[in-house]
């Protein structure tokens, strides 16, 4: 499996490839699997073919919805099992990989307009790369000056992936009999699940079991990243000690969680507890980028497993002071009448797997 980090800043795959007919985003998160199945049935048309998700924590004897780091095999255990359970066909796979195995920042650069910074953007990405250069896969792309940005000043991107991710995502598509398509990292398959064509500049909230991560983007490019780490693993935890159950029953509580359970104030004073530093972090976040960039951000989105709360759409509208929207990757694709409700449902924990398996159909 190559690196093909021009392929992500640009989000599409290369010119005159032919797409598959079929294809599975496969998510590998900090507590669950997930997979999403596309099929493009005629020209244009992308169907839901099928999805599913496991939770990890059984596979290393920790309870539901717990975050689980799993050995290689392990984790190629988890994978076959979700294929299998959901009935996948497809015969390739795009795997993404978590932001917690690359480095990714958006850096200024003192420089003339035409002047060649090719050599100094390495030098300088050590700066921002806590580990050695070695250990690493790196590439960058200049941005478009924004806002406040001098004539002098050159904006760069820069992705850097550990070489061990690169080594063990190759691994893992070998075992699982894949065809193999460049990697990416979690956030760029986001951003093209719940990203539109008119959009100017938009937020997305990405609330994770482990961490909540917000990526600002304009014009389709990534040009601001932020992470707390505070996630739906913490507002278990909570609950679980608040209601004095396990945690794996908390977990459940959480998940089927509805203003008539009867511990309402207490589950849902779990949950917004957890997010509110990330909420109050991100709307510092956001504020300044459009000082700083004079764009206003015109749309806000919420995904990931703690945006299936269902409370949580209307919390972080009032934590942010701006309408929010929650996440439906699924409205990018056809899908059966009778399962809206469904996927209505599920739609913001699936948007890195599908964002993954429309990758081969943008080309």
């Amino acid at each position: 499996m190559a690196l093909h980090l021009k392929n992500i800043f640009s989000g599409l795959s290369s010119k005159g490839a032919k797409a598959p007919s079929k294809v599975v985003g496969i998510d590998i998160g900090s507590s669950s699997v997930k997979i999403v199945e596309l099929e493009q049935q005629q020209e244009e048309v992308l169907t839901l073919k099928t999805y599913g998700e496991l939770q990890l924590g059984p596979y290393v004897d920790k309870p539901l919805g717990s975050a689980s780091v799993l050995e290689l095999p392990k984790r190629i255990e988890a994978v076959v099992d979700v294929l299998r359970e959901s009935k996948s066909t497809a015969h390739v796979g795009v795997l993404t990989l978590p932001l917690s195995s690359s480095f990714i920042t958006v850096f200024s650069l003192a420089a003339k307009e035409k002047e060649d910074i090719s050599p100094r953007v390495r030098v300088e990405a050590r700066k921002y790369i806590p580990v050695p250069m070695s250990d690493v896969t790196l590439d960058w792309s200049e941005l478009p000056a924004l806002g406040e940005a001098a004539s002098s000043t050159r904006e760069i991107l820069i992705a850097a992936v550990q070489n061990t991710a690169y080594a063990e995502a190759n691994n893992l598509l070998d075992a699982i009999e894949k065809g193999k398509q460049p990697a990416e990292i979690e956030l760029f398959s986001t951003l093209r699940a719940i990203g539109k064509n008119d959009d100017t500049s938009i937020a997305i909230i990405d609330l994770g079991a482990q961490t909540s991560k917000l990526y600002i983007a304009h014009e389709g490019t990534i040009r601001k990243i932020h992470r707390v780490f505070a996630g739906g693993m913490q507002a278990t935890d909570r609950i679980a000690k608040e209601l004095a159950i396990p945690f794996e029953d908390a977990e459940n509580r959480k998940r089927n969680y509805t203003s008539k359970d009867p511990q309402t104030a207490e589950i849902k004073k779990a949950v917004v507890t957890t997010f509110e530093r990330p909420f109050q972090e991100f709307k510092r976040v956001i504020t300044q980028y459009e000082l700083r960039s004079s764009q206003q951000v015109t749309r806000i989105v919420v995904t990931g497993g703690g945006a299936a709360f269902s409370e949580m759409q209307t919390y972080a509208s009032y934590m942010l002071d701006r309408s929010v929207e929650r996440a439906n990757p699924f409205s990018k694709i056809a899908y059966p009448a009778f399962m809206e409700d469904m996927v209505m449902d599920i739609a913001p924990t699936f948007s890195v797997a599908l964002g993954a398996a429309l990758r081969p159909f943008q080309g």
